[in-house]
């Protein structure tokens, strides 16, 4: 790398400028790609594929446990998911003495691929084999959003999991650190996948507290918030959302006259809209707060690996 770069330098002096103007270096990431990260609610599912090049670009390693040593370099996660995970891990420690493992986190398309090729060579079918491993591109490991959890008392990824006690309270208490049970059994028909328990997407504390009330699958609440505003989206708390949704899944459109024409500072807009919905007892900046907690910092970046993007990055 080092002496392309200097190659570059040496043309760029002793070329005409006409020529030399044209070489400038490529962008660290692409508007594409930024979109893709920027949008925790991304959809990855059997209609919508990612590119084979994408990769995070603030893949870090969460500081929490695996069921052994090996499987530390499978568990890296995009740095916000990264800190929600340590959170959970933490809380389900201290408050019920659960004690979570991390298994498989970010994957990139060409590990997706190997792993695909692997369950095709084991059934022969590629419809057999995406049962139970997603092809390369379909994969929401491959955003970095995602884990894979076990627990000390329970070592397979099988739907066992959702009777021990670690699944069952990862499932009522997921949400609080902006989690997701993604695959439910009655939402197979909407999400393609038949029961992964143990399957956690992390979509920001407003989302999943919204998602958890709901009872619904990811692509069941994308099309309801997609009629709301961005800054709605973005800034709304989980009852907020919650509170919109329900009114539009009966057909309660006039919820959304309230943000029309809106510009500006929107936290009025958004206080106004969120009280009909709020408990009694709590303040809406309470309910803001507890979804959009100040940040904590987390563990060191993921070092790019560049020999398996030459290795897997075509299609």
């Amino acid at each position: 790398m080092k002496k392309l770069f200097l190659l570059v330098v040496i043309l760029s002096v002793i070329l005409p400028c006409s020529y030399a103007e044209q070489v400038t270096p490529a962008p660290t990431i692409s508007l594409q790609y930024r979109a893709i990260e920027d949008n925790l609610l991304y959809l990855v599912n059997k209609e919508n594929k990612l590119p084979a090049d994408f990769e995070p670009s603030d893949l870090v390693l969460p500081k929490v446990k695996t069921r052994k040593k090996s499987l530390q370099e499978r568990i890296y996660l995009r740095q916000e998911a990264a800190v929600k995970l340590e959170e959970m891990f933490r809380a389900a420690e201290t408050e019920a003495g659960y004690k979570l493992l991390a298994v498989s986190g970010y994957r990139s398309y060409g590990i997706q691929q190997l792993n695909f090729n692997r369950k095709m060579e084991e059934v022969g079918d590629y419809d057999r084999a995406s049962r139970s491993v997603m092809p390369a591109g379909y994969s929401e490991h491959q955003l970095g959003l995602t884990m894979d959890i076990q627990s000390d008392n329970f070592k397979n990824l099988n739907a066992a999991f959702a009777e021990t006690e670690e699944g069952i309270w990862l499932a009522e208490n997921a949400h609080r650190f902006g989690y997701i049970l993604r695959y439910k059994p009655e939402w197979k028909d909407i999400t393609g996948i038949a029961f992964e328990p143990w399957h956690y997407r992390y979509v920001g504390i407003a989302h999943a507290g919204a998602i958890h009330m709901l009872n619904i699958p990811l692509e069941t609440y994308l099309q309801y918030i997609s009629l709301l505003p961005p800054y709605v989206v973005s800034g709304g708390c989980d009852i907020l959302l919650a509170g919109l949704v329900r009114d539009l899944q009966v057909g309660n459109r006039q919820v959304l006259n309230q943000f029309s024409g809106v510009s500006g500072d929107t936290y009025q807009v958004l206080k106004a809209a969120t009280q009909p919905y709020l408990p009694h007892g709590l303040s809406y900046d309470e309910a803001q707060g507890r979804c959009y907690p100040t940040p904590m910092p987390t563990s060191a970046p993921r070092v790019d690996e560049d020999e398996e993007v030459s290795l897997f990055s075509s299609p």
